[in-house]
């Protein structure tokens, strides 16, 4: 990892972050919703190589209680553990904050993505019907669970 960089996300990333999430989302977030992210002050952070954003995540933090709110990495790095690298540090900054739980969503067929959140110790809790936008009406949601307040985040 040690040739990637990790940092905060800032306003000037948002233009290669709409790029990102073109690239590996089927319904991308639009410019509106990464302001608004930005506006609530959530946090997040990019991975970069070169100067190039690879992967970013984005979480909120709410009393004791963070949802993962977006993870994407750029489909020509993946397998590398960037995923993972992302999601290891918003977790670890969630329970520095006083974070003991967190929730996420994901597409019922991202077989990716949950095979490396149940990696992570990531248990399913529920589903929401057609929470995700689809061209014949929605895709469910797979609701997650992690309770952070009782083991070590592994690092990578």
């Amino acid at each position: 990892m040690s040739e990637y960089t990790l940092r905060e996300i800032c306003d000037a990333d948002l233009p290669d972050l709409l790029i990102l999430e073109e690239k590996t989302q089927k319904a991308p977030w639009s410019e509106e919703a990464f302001r608004r992210c930005r506006i609530a002050e959530y946090p997040g952070w990019v991975l970069e190589k070169d100067e190039k954003i690879l992967g970013f995540v984005m979480i909120s933090l709410s009393v004791n209680e963070c949802h993962l709110l977006n993870l994407c990495v750029d489909p020509a790095y993946q397998g590398k553990k960037l995923g993972q690298k992302l999601l290891v540090t918003a977790l670890k900054w969630a329970k520095q904050k006083g974070a003991y739980i967190v929730y996420l969503e994901v597409r019922r067929s991202n077989f990716k993505a949950i095979k490396l959140y149940l990696k992570m110790h990531f248990s399913e809790i529920g589903v929401r019907k057609n929470y995700y936008p689809k061209e014949d009406g929605g895709e469910d949601a797979l609701v997650l669970a992690r309770d952070i307040s009782v083991d070590e985040l592994e690092d990578i």
